[in-house]
């Protein structure tokens, strides 16, 4: 933007910019500038340089201006502007040409856009203060500094939702023309189409006529018949889906009913379409938005890190029959396994712990659930209990708190139960019915063997471990009479003789490494320091790294450096030389036969490294990429879709744009949990939420993004724990709420201060953020989607690859609000009095539509 030192002279640039690229601009500059001196003409001259710079920069105001936002094309590129914007922008093409800085920086700073807004307004209160002279000029540096950094969050992050997408059977076609619709006998009106497909049809009509879903109509295409002779007398029969109004009219989405004499209506209008899809543009909406969404969820899912267990219901019985792992949840599947490597989820995940979530209200259909594990006589027991068990054993509830949290098995879950159906488990591709016989392929259902093992699954069980050191701590100090001790066995879990056996599928991602691995098998020489070298042979190998077997363990160590030579391979290559590798072991399994290796190349020049990049360009083909092969082949994918439709976190993603990070999208599952709703209260629109509870004081750029850049894609997510004060009837979001993050308390007698106050006069609101470092963004995912989006609209689909490369970080936010009252032992009273408040405060928010 321009600084402040030329404010002064706005008026003197406003009348230059039209003249910049002209032969009037020096002319015209020396007579508007006669009177300023050198320096300030010179700063004159290069603001309006930079200001007419071409640019490139991609411009999304959804959720971020008080109007309505539209895709607005220029040259190939996609911008979503409002009409504001977008006279701004058609403004300054008439004052620069073409467009330049100068614009993007008009357009995302107009009057109606959140973040100026509240930047005047800030101001407006900060020279009430400085004119009533009532803060000291220290506390008002401080307070001014806190404001600002407020005011690079305060703004709407784009709302999408999960699975959120439809499946479009044929090619829809943006293609105007002139109709007539008949809606009786005698009321006939002219209507254009908008779009045209087949089967259906959206049209646009005035304001004075009155449709509704369901109705049926007629429609005369007169402007087809211009030129075609279709010989339909009636008209072809439609009914109405929905009606929406924009743009001084409405917009109808019609369905085409059966038609016994339409004399071949549908093949005509079949080869019309295909015919003209390269004259008119395709409608690519909802294959542009599926494929939006569905590089979001691969984000996220391979980075859960709650455990979801599936449960299958078998007269009347509901038992645990598989697992979706990730990287991030694999170690809770292991915790939950005796010392017989038996599950012990089938005596924890009981019917009558599944009926008391259900019971509850639709947004709290969960609760915490505390386990530890007893060892006696070389025998692994476990204990477990809900809150609400707890609450009523009360007199066991320090017993079984202060026993348990002494040991380091305790853990505390937030307990989730969905529901689920096997339906769910097929998505087909939002692609047409294609010849592809590779989409037609990826558009098969589950296999007869995946759909008989899926059939009875109903429900899914969400665990997140939300214990920590310091939470256990707290419960570990609670007192309590040894004497009782005994009877902790009523939440004890017995050994089961017949376990049913409880699969396990991963969330497949193939673009988690760096690079893909393939299998390939040769000799490989380990060099020692002393005595000969060691003979290993590789499992699979990237340009970048090897994995190697050893007959006999080994002793090196991760970090060693280590020099090896590749003698079969060398075989075949003179230009490269296979020995003397300069390698690094990253990781050494515990029987210590198998390493992961990568090159050591701070020259760029490792002849490893260039050589297998050299194989596997030659021979990708021949080459069998290194994948694990599941049990059932395919349960993997079936238990993720039946997942993301079914789930209801809170998930958001950080962007990197240069040297600044953005949290500006966030999704829903299929239904909104409590932040969702706590949020949403104060957002404009559905589309969109506000974050600034969760961003106070630029919490994005002042500790996710510093944490987001110490991290790697491989290591385990960082955690916060936020508590949010909620004054209800407050007139705006920033007296609503009062934030703090745990870095805020340096001790825990303020933190417990705080709780204590809020929950004597407010609502308290507790959260975990999971944050984890996200690896490039899964294409292959979406490339059959992508692929069609960039035939028909190739700036399409690089604006949405460049958006996906630009998430670092995905966060996973839980509500902990019942954990955090149990750990800061409240008397049963408060913690039921905060539980109805917040049922009350949830069932009275309204969503915006």
């Amino acid at each position: 933007m321009t600084t402040n030192d030329l404010q002064a002279h706005s008026s003197v640039l406003e009348r230059l910019k039209p003249l910049i690229n002209t032969k009037m601009f020096d002319e015209e500059f020396k007579l508007l500038t006669a009177d300023l001196a050198k320096s300030q003409q010179f700063l004159i001259k290069m603001e309006l340089k930079r200001l007419a710079q071409p640019c490139s920069y991609y411009i999304d105001l959804r959720g971020r201006v008080d109007g309505e936002v539209r895709p607005f094309e220029y040259k190939g590129q996609t911008h979503y502007l409002d009409e504001v914007a977008i006279q701004t922008f058609e403004k300054g093409l008439r004052q620069y040409g073409q467009y330049t800085i100068g614009i993007f920086e008009d357009v995302t700073n107009t009057d109606n856009n959140f973040r100026v807004r509240h930047q005047q307004e800030t101001n407006k209160r900060l020279q009430d203060v400085l004119s009533k002279e009532t803060t000291s000029t220290s506390n008002l540096t401080s307070q001014t500094s806190d404001i600002d950094a407020t005011i690079n969050d305060y703004k709407a992050a784009h709302l999408i939702r999960f699975a959120g997408y439809s499946v479009r059977r044929e090619e829809r076609m943006n293609f105007s023309i002139d109709i007539e619709v008949l809606l009786q006998e005698d009321e006939r009106f002219p209507a254009t189409t908008s779009d045209l497909s087949v089967s259906g049809c959206k049209i646009k009509i005035p304001l004075a006529i009155e449709m509704s879903a369901g109705q049926k109509v007629a429609i005369f295409f007169s402007g087809l018949e211009q030129e075609f002779a279709l010989g339909i007398n009636n008209g072809i029969p439609y009914q109405v889906i929905d009606v929406e109004a924009a743009d001084k009219s409405y917009y109808v989405r019609l369905k085409r009913l059966p038609l016994a004499d339409e004399k071949g209506f549908s093949e005509f209008l079949q080869h019309f379409i295909h015919g003209n899809k390269r004259r008119y543009k395709v409608n690519l909406d909802n294959t542009y938005e599926a494929v939006f969404i569905k590089g979001y969820e691969q984000f996220y899912l391979p980075r859960i890190s709650s455990l979801p267990v599936f449960l299958s219901v078998q007269d009347g019985k509901a038992t645990p029959s598989c697992v979706l792992t990730t990287e991030n949840n694999r170690h809770l599947m292991h915790y939950f396994q005796d010392e017989r490597q038996q599950h012990v989820l089938p005596q924890l995940l009981h019917v009558r712990r599944l009926k008391q979530c259900l019971a509850k209200d639709a947004n709290e259909h969960s609760t915490v659930l505390y386990t530890f594990t007893h060892a006696a006589k070389g025998r692994l027991f476990f204990y477990s209990a809900t809150s609400e068990e707890l609450q009523q054993h009360s007199e066991l509830k320090p017993v079984f708190f202060g026993f348990g949290a002494a040991k380091p098995s305790f853990r505390a879950f937030r307990m989730s139960v969905l529901r689920t159906l096997p339906a769910h488990a097929h998505i087909p591709l939002s692609l047409p019915n294609s010849a592809d016989q590779e989409i037609q392929k990826l558009n098969q259902p589950p296999t007869p063997l995946i759909a008989n093992f899926i059939r009875n699954l109903r429900y899914i069980v969400e665990l997140t471990d939300i214990s920590t050191a310091h939470s256990s701590s707290l419960y570990k100090a609670m007192t309590y009479d040894a004497a009782l001790l005994n009877k902790l066995k009523v939440f004890g879990h017995g050994k089961l003789e017949h376990i049913p056996p409880i699969e396990s599928a991963s969330v497949q991602y193939v673009n988690l490494r760096s690079e893909s691995r393939f299998l390939h098998k040769t000799t490989v020489m380990l060099a020692q320091a002393k005595g000969p070298d060691i003979q290993a042979f590789s499992r699979d190998f990237s340009s970048k790294g090897l994995q190697i077997e050893c007959a006999e363990p080994v002793s090196f160590s991760k970090g060693d450096q280590v020099k090896i030579s590749l003698p079969e391979l060398q075989k075949i290559t003179t230009k490269h030389q296979l020995s003397g590798l300069a390698y690094e072991v990253m990781a050494v399994s515990k029987n210590k036969l198998i390493m992961n290796m990568r090159v050591i190349d701070p020259t760029n020049d490792h002849p490893g490294k260039i050589f297998f990049q050299q194989l596997i360009n030659n021979n990708r083909s021949k080459l069998t990429m290194a994948e694990e092969t599941p049990k059932f082949p395919g349960l993997g994918p079936a238990l993720r879709n039946m997942y993301v439709k079914a789930l209801d976190n809170f998930a958001f993603y950080v962007h990197r744009q240069g040297v600044r990070y953005n949290l500006d999208v966030v999704a829903v599952g299929a239904k909104p949990n409590s932040l969702h709703k706590l949020l949403a209260q104060f957002s404009d629109n559905a589309n969109s939420i506000t974050m600034l509870p969760l961003l106070k004081n630029n919490a994005t750029n002042l500790h996710f993004a510093n944490q987001l850049k110490k991290m790697k894609r491989q290591e385990v997510p960082f955690s916060y724990e936020v508590f949010l004060r909620f004054i209800p009837g407050q007139d705006s979001i920033e007296q609503s709420f009062e934030t703090k993050f745990d870095f805020d308390f340096q001790l825990h007698s303020a933190k417990k201060a705080f709780i204590d106050d809020v929950v004597n006069t407010d609502l308290l609101f507790a959260f975990k953020i999971f944050l984890s470092r996200t690896g490039r963004p899964d294409t292959e995912h979406i490339a059959k989607e992508l692929g069609y989006v960039s035939t028909y609209a190739i700036h399409k689909a690089k604006v949405l690859e460049e958006e996906l490369w630009s998430v670092v970080g995905v966060g996973e936010v839980v509500d902990i609000t019942d954990e955090v009252l149990l750990r800061s032992n409240l008397s049963n009273t408060q913690i039921a009095q905060q539980q109805q408040k917040r049922l009350t405060l949830l069932a009275s928010i309204q969503l915006p539509e």
